[in-house]
């Protein structure tokens, strides 16, 4: 029997059969599923939603130092504790090792560089799959975003105080 996910994926590629769209929105798949009873809610899930709706909120948790900048006041840790899993939260003004925050940064380090990694894998593959079209570029030097955002960030501060 398919896991929980490859079901929802062999779903959404029924669905995707049925649309004939060139991109489709989840929510309009979760609706078709729902009627053509191909998601149920299971016991665990009422859960996860609760787990997800949580980390949500802590990660949209945000503060402005001294300095201006606009910072996550909660941060996430992944841990494993007798063999088990586990998620850990903390703020970053009141609590939190300096092993736990190193271990936070290291790990979302991994995330962003697993997901650049992905992104390249993707990229090289639409390349290859469709020659005749323009190739599809992914710049890695993130300098500039971060410099674009910085200064959006500072022109939005400032914006408000105008306004308040």
């Amino acid at each position: 029997m398919a896991n929980y996910n490859e079901q929802i994926l062999r779903a959404w590629e029924e669905w995707e059969e049925t649309t004939s769209d060139d991109a489709n929105d989840p929510n309009d798949f979760i609706e078709w599923a729902v009627n053509n009873k191909k998601l149920h809610l299971r016991p665990k899930d009422l859960h996860k939603i609760f787990r997800s709706d949580v980390s949500t909120a802590l990660r949209q948790a945000m503060r402005i130092n001294d300095l201006g900048v606009t910072y996550r006041a909660k941060q996430c840790v992944s841990i494993i504790e007798n063999g088990v899993q586990r998620t850990l939260w903390f703020d970053v003004d009141k609590s939190g090792t300096p092993s736990l925050r190193q271990k936070a940064v290291r790990q979302r380090r991994d995330g962003i560089a697993n997901d650049i990694y992905r992104a390249m894998s993707d990229v090289e593959h639409m390349n290859y799959a469709y020659p005749e079209d323009e190739p599809v570029q992914f710049e890695l030097d993130f300098t500039e975003d971060y410099e674009e955002r910085k200064a959006l960030e500072a022109l939005e501060k400032e914006e408000k105080e105008v306004v308040g």
